[in-house]
């Protein structure tokens, strides 16, 4: 199983108003912040990817296979 290394991710301004933009007119609050965790969650792996904090892909077979038992 891979570390798990906590780094404060920052979204860029820009990417998170045009997603925003693309959002429905009416949005509840809730779903706009879940929007919003989303990129912050997407962001944070392409950087860990970046670093190296990567877990290989027959290892992570492993362990998705490890989870039907």
């Amino acid at each position: 199983m891979s570390a798990h290394v906590a780094t404060e991710t920052l979204l860029d301004k820009a990417q998170v108003l045009n997603s925003i933009r693309e959002l429905p007119e009416k949005v509840s609050a809730d779903a706009l912040i879940e929007h919003i965790l989303f990129m912050q969650s997407v962001a944070s792996g392409i950087e860990q990817a970046s670093l190296g904090h990567i877990t290989p892909h027959e290892q992570a077979m492993l362990e998705i296979r490890s989870w039907r038992k």
